[in-house]
């Protein structure tokens, strides 16, 4: 049991590293250094490296070690396509299912990153942009798209970090979650649908940067 529960912890500090870009993407990784700076044996180590692995955060390449995940630009693409195709559709049936709900969620999230905005709170900042999009496979009640959703968020939450500190990039996303919450609240799912194109694909404005 507290075997168990120590590689739990190790696992969760590791990714929490890699989420907060302590671990930066694309850096090298190497065992030894990480069970001592997380005052552990090497097994632990080890296995929640393979977890994360499985989760797309970690990427074992033979004959040159393990990596924090990085994307060239085609993968960037290809997993801003899969979260629009997943995240546009839990909206549809959010907004289907559970309209006021949704709608009193993410208002109060919108308020919050305001409140962010303002302040220059940007890790918080960062942390209500994934509850936000959190919240559409929260109510659309579908587990299979909250599955697929569970695929990619990790890495989205990474990837949000990675380019938080950017000012303008900030105030872009706010400007895109504002457009999004308004149609929702008026059931415009067009309207809404065009906002997610422009906030998620490069091909419609998305503030993505190339990795």
């Amino acid at each position: 049991m507290a075997q168990d529960l120590l590689k739990d912890v190790v696992y969760k500090r590791i990714k929490d590293m890699i989420v907060n870009g302590s671990l930066p993407m694309g850096g090298k990784l190497s065992e030894s250094a990480l069970a001592t700076r997380l005052a552990a044996s090497k097994a632990p180590v080890r296995d929640a490296l393979r977890r994360l692995q499985s989760e797309g955060l970690v990427q074992i390449k033979p004959k040159s070690g393990t990596f924090v995940f990085s994307l060239n630009d085609l993968e960037f693409k290809d997993l801003l396509e899969f979260r629009f195709y997943v995240e546009s559709k839990a909206m549809e049936l959010a907004l289907k299912k559970n309209p006021k709900q949704l709608v009193q969620e993410i208002s109060a999230i919108l308020d919050n990153m305001e409140f962010c905005i303002n302040n220059g709170s940007t890790v918080e900042y960062i942390r209500l942009d994934n509850l936000f999009h959190q919240a559409l496979f929260t109510w659309c009640q579908n587990p299979y798209l909250e599955q697929a959703y569970t695929l990619i968020s990790s890495r989205m939450a990474t990837i949000r970090n990675y380019l938080g500190s950017n000012d303008e990039h900030m105030h872009r996303s706010w400007n895109q979650h504002v457009a999004i919450v308004t149609a929702l609240r008026n059931n415009d799912y067009d309207s809404a649908l065009v906002a997610l194109q422009g906030h998620i694909l490069p091909e419609f404005g998305a503030y993505w940067g190339l990795l």
